[in-house]
């Protein structure tokens, strides 16, 4: 079960004998303004067009109104693909029992590079990885959840909004430098961040605001260095609070680990937790890592078949428009599957 204040989702068994346990996401308030109607959109049509072992799988789109005029609900039904690792991690904090495994933790990572793999090459960025949105299966099965904040990176999509993903696993580049083009990279910050729990037992960055955030940040990965500083030399106000904190050396990640960490581990951390995305590994440099290299398996990683387009139009949809287009959304899809 899982709570916040846009959705709600509980299991089910499906009316098929019970061979299928489904995962209903209620949407709460789908077209209270603009945004939150773009994101059931964005949402509902990028369900659709993924396939892929790692990421949920749609099984149907629902609304129980009978017409446009009384429209206001929204249902995405996925499968039931497991207890999300937020749950799985936090049930380790109050038993200060490890239920993952090292192995675990390998396998994890390398399903969701995998997941990653698939959706950037469809310029598809998840943009809100966390634990909260990764489910796992008993056998350790991970699917990526949740695409209300996934955007494209095709056309008018190509600057993007600062604010978007969860404060502890949201990039540099993305909660600082404000790199208007930021891209893919920031979703490769985030595995980071989540290996690093994984390792820790506990989030890597759990800043109480910004300013913390940045703080905690730079006292492991450092402050940024002569390259970054040159790219984000435009924004005064980032570069005061750098000035105004000081000069962070990047910590060794062999001490700040512990002890019993391979070094394979740390290794890889240390190469995705670097403030400058063009300095980070990509997905791509994450699956041939050393670390990974007993699961890695370059022709059964999936690549979409071209570019996802979405097909929003105007940006300046109102929010009739926009419920407009989610009634014809949900017609077509229950057509397509009677």
């Amino acid at each position: 079960l899982k709570i916040d204040n846009f959705r709600k989702v509980s299991n089910y068994k499906c009316a098929d004998g019970g061979r299928t346990v489904a995962a209903v996401k209620k949407l709460y308030e789908p077209f209270r303004d603009e945004k939150a109607a773009l994101r059931v959109y964005r949402e509902m049509r990028l369900l659709q067009m993924m396939v892929h072992e790692n990421i949920v799988r749609l099984l149907d789109l629902y609304t129980p109104d009978k017409s446009l005029f009384a429209f206001s609900a929204v249902y995405i039904v996925t499968e039931y693909a497991g207890n999300s690792l937020y749950e799985i991690l936090k049930r380790e904090r109050e038993l200060k029992k490890r239920i993952l495994s090292p192995e675990h933790h390998k396998f994890i990572i390398y399903q969701l590079l995998r997941a990653l793999k698939y959706l950037h090459s469809a310029n598809v960025m998840h943009r809100d990885l966390k634990p909260g949105n990764l489910a796992v299966t008993n056998d350790c099965d991970l699917s990526v959840l949740d695409f209300g904040l996934a955007r494209t990176l095709n056309g008018e999509d190509a600057v993007l909004s600062a604010y978007v993903m969860t404060r502890w696993y949201r990039s540099p580049e993305v909660m600082y430098w404000k790199i208007e083009s930021y891209d893919t990279q920031a979703d490769v910050w985030s595995v980071g961040c989540i290996l690093a729990e994984l390792t820790l037992g506990r989030p890597l960055f759990p800043g109480e605001d910004s300013m913390a955030q940045y703080r905690l940040i730079a006292e492991l990965c450092g402050s940024p260095d002569r390259d970054l500083l040159a790219k984000i030399a435009s924004n005064e106000a980032i570069l005061s609070v750098i000035t105004k904190l000081g000069v962070y050396p990047r910590k060794s990640f062999a001490d700040y680990f512990p002890k019993t960490c391979s070094m394979l581990v740390i290794d890889f951390l240390d190469r995705i937790l670097v403030l400058d995305p063009e300095k980070r590994m990509t997905v791509a440099e994450a699956l041939a890592h050393p670390y990974l290299r007993e699961y890695s398996m370059p022709d059964d990683e999936p690549i979409a078949d071209g570019p996802f387009t979405l097909d929003e139009g105007s940006s300046c949809k109102t929010i009739s428009d926009w419920k407009a287009l989610i009634w014809q959304e949900l017609v077509k899809f229950k057509r397509h599957n009677e």
